[in-house]
């Protein structure tokens, strides 16, 4: 008779690995750009935290950007997959009052499937892409992480989006790859850390760490080859197949975004 409860526990630990169980729902989807981010500059001694998204993460240091090369251009090829040509944002510019975007964008994706959505950008034209699918969004220079930070701490699925921006000064200031660039991201990396564990700690998660372009000396924005280098960056929560290509575009980035979020939390 003592055997009928262990022969029930395995029988319920059976069902819950046979085929057709499934995995846990996605909690988190966190979405880091850190402007201005040459892949070259991404080394254990400068930024250990994002250096444990490679391993057992998936990463490119092969990625392009768009031309051109600039931020608005190449933020709102990332978020709607669409070329410049496509898009029709082929301008660096934009002013409160203007037009914003019309094409859907990742953040529209994650609101119809069901997640809160937060949007913080430390640049204020990047102010383009904000879309009624929102649900909190700010200009945040200094404060953006903190902000994230918050969002994430109340509880449901949360789809955030985070632009960082203090490479794109250091850069044409210092130039690019030089120490004082090194040391910028050495902060930006201390300040993510705590970001990347209260998301390992929310359940299921997607966290995808990425740029706009790079640069070289103190230029960017040009046709020189180091100023279209970006790197990609993805983790989760559950082992995913190769998502991630050497020559990875930043237009597709939406589409692996997408494809992760619905492979996390289906069919394990």
């Amino acid at each position: 008779m003592k055997a009928l409860p262990r022969l029930a526990l395995v029988l319920a630990l059976g069902c819950a690995l046979a085929p057709g169980a499934r995995a846990e729902p996605l909690q988190t989807v966190l979405m880091v750009s850190i402007d201005a981010l040459h892949p070259t500059a991404l080394r254990p001694d400068v930024a250990p935290t994002l250096e444990t998204l490679k391993h057992p993460g998936q990463f490119t240091l092969e990625g392009r950007s768009v031309t051109p090369p600039q931020t608005l251009i190449a933020h709102t090829a990332l978020l709607t997959g669409l070329t410049p040509e496509q898009s029709g944002k082929q301008d660096n510019n934009w002013k409160p009052g203007q037009a914003q975007v019309s094409h859907e964008t990742l953040l529209d994706v994650a609101k119809r499937q069901g997640f809160d959505t937060a949007y913080f950008y430390a640049k204020p034209k990047l102010g383009y892409l904000v879309s009624a699918s929102i649900s909190q969004q700010a200009l945040a220079r200094d404060d953006g992480v903190e902000r994230v930070q918050e969002f994430l701490s109340q509880p449901g699925p949360r789809f955030v989006f985070l632009h960082l921006s203090g490479l794109d000064d250091v850069g044409p200031d210092s130039g690019w790859l030089s120490p004082a660039y090194l040391e910028e991201l050495r902060y930006i990396d201390r300040s993510l850390a705590p970001l990347v564990a209260q998301v390992r700690a929310r359940g299921a998660y997607l966290m995808l760490i990425t740029s706009d372009h790079a640069g070289h000396e103190r230029l960017h924005g040009t046709t020189h080859p180091e100023d279209f280098k970006l790197p990609v960056l993805l983790e989760a929560s559950q082992a995913l197949p190769n998502l991630l290509r050497d020559g990875l575009s930043i237009t597709r980035i939406k589409s692996v975004v997408q494809e992760a979020m619905n492979l996390i939390g289906e069919m394990p």
